[in-house]
Parts: structure tokens; C-alpha cells; sequence
């Protein structure tokens, strides 16, 4: 554990209860967890050899969860973030877009997903995504 660890832009929030209730997103929360743990250790132990490029299963692992939050549990989804520049960036994108608003449109689903990594990872990383 770092210092940095300890900052309030670092801690991994606990999720909402409802997510508690839905198998798959317990499956897919614990997968996306344990690909950090072990990317982490990986990291750390200096592995050769070894793909630790946090940029892809962990990304990508994340993207599944909040894929799944958006078509599954959409309506639980929580409202744009005061204070979130991702999120102000999304809503001026949805506001100025020539794409219909529907919830299949691709920058609405990439809008979504951000709202959803607002219930399950640190503020510093859903600012990146």
C-alpha cells in the first residue's frame, strides 16, 4: 500500500446493494477485481515475460462490468456527476450530437458506461474513461 493509496480520489467505492442482487454483475465485479489483484502483482514482482499492461484485460474488464450495468440495470444508473469533467464532456457531446439520444446510440452508450464507473471505480479512474 502507498500513501497515494489512501487519498479520497483513490478509494474504490463500494457498490450500491442492488448490484449485490444481480449474479452477473457479481461475476463480472469479482473477475474485474481479481484481473486488478493480479495485474497489480504482476507489476510488482517485476514478472518478465508476463503482459501486465494494465491498458487490457483491466480496461477491458471494467468496459464488460459497465456494459453490462447500461443494458442491464440502466434505470440504477446514476445522473451526471457535479464536479466530473468526463461527465460534462459527455453531456455537451450528447446535447450537441447529430445522433439521435436514444440508448443505442454509440456516444449514449459511451455515456452511459462513464455514469456506471461512477458506482464501482476510484474518481481518479473514471475521470479517464
Amino acid at each position: 500500500m502507498t500513501a497515494d493509496d489512501g487519498r479520497p480520489e483513490n478509494q474504490w467505492p463500494v457498490p450500491p446493494p442492488w448490484m449485490w442482487g444481480c449474479p452477473e454483475c457479481v461475476r463480472l465485479y469479482r473477475r474485474m477485481k481479481r484481473v486488478q489483484e493480479e495485474t497489480d502483482e504482476r507489476r510488482r514482482s517485476g514478472d518478465r515475460g508476463v503482459d501486465h499492461d494494465p491498458l487490457d484485460s483491466m480496461i477491458g474488464s471494467r468496459i464488460r462490468l459497465a456494459r453490462h450495468l447500461v443494458t442491464g440495470h440502466r434505470e440504477h444508473l446514476p445522473d451526471w456527476t457535479p464536479g466530473c469533467e468526463r461527465c460534462a464532456w459527455h453531456h455537451r457531446i450528447l446535447d450537441t450530437s447529430p445522433e439521435p439520444r436514444h440508448p443505442g446510440g454509440a456516444a449514449a452508450m459511451v455515456a452511459a458506461e462513464h455514469r456506471a464507473f461512477h458506482l464501482f471505480v476510484p474518481p481518479r479512474v473514471v475521470g479517464l474513461m
